[in-house]
């Protein structure tokens, strides 16, 4: 069906590929899990940079990832997925560990929250990085709020599991 719609709008783009064509053509790929063909062909749009990082993080790319999702940030208008860029983000900066790249992270993880604060991903890598930085207190309370817009199982009760034990010393 998805392979018909987009047929069909190559028919109807009278001169070629549109920036739209090639961005839905790269999402139906990234679906189907054809990274290498998914990365974006139009660098000149923030969902194609925001595209692009998502299929390098999903190949465990991690610094071809950072560098796509900061330069989608870069334009003025910003990627359609903003929060999902953020958070991303902000876990490959987890991810590193440096001090400096911490704060960064903290502060693409809180933009991210100021978007969705229901996100109980975004509270659990708050609190991860609060106990990194040796803030316990904030740790243990975004923990609670991780904890509170949870869905049971999955990815942030892997995470929720892992701080308890962290807090527990």
């Amino acid at each position: 069906m998805a392979e018909h719609a987009l047929s069909q709008e190559l028919l109807c783009s009278h001169g070629g590929r549109s920036v739209s064509y090639l961005l839905h053509l790269a999402q139906l790929q990234l679906l189907k899990a054809d990274y290498c063909s998914a990365a974006a062909k139009s660098l000149q749009d923030p969902d194609a940079w925001a595209l692009n990082g998502h299929c390098h993080y999903l190949q465990e790319a991690f610094r071809d990832a950072q560098w796509s999702y900061e330069r989608s940030l870069s334009f003025l208008q910003q990627p359609s997925d903003t929060h999902l860029v953020l958070l991303r983000l902000g876990s490959i900066y987890l991810q590193q560990g440096q001090l400096e790249d911490l704060h960064i992270a903290e502060e693409a993880l809180t933009e991210a929250n100021h978007l969705n604060n229901q996100n109980a991903e975004v509270w659990a890598y708050l609190s991860l990085i609060c106990l990194r930085s040796g803030r316990r207190e904030e740790a243990e309370q975004f923990y609670k709020y991780a904890k509170r817009v949870s869905l049971s199982g999955g990815f942030v009760s892997d995470y929720c599991t892992v701080i308890d034990l962290l807090l527990i010393k």
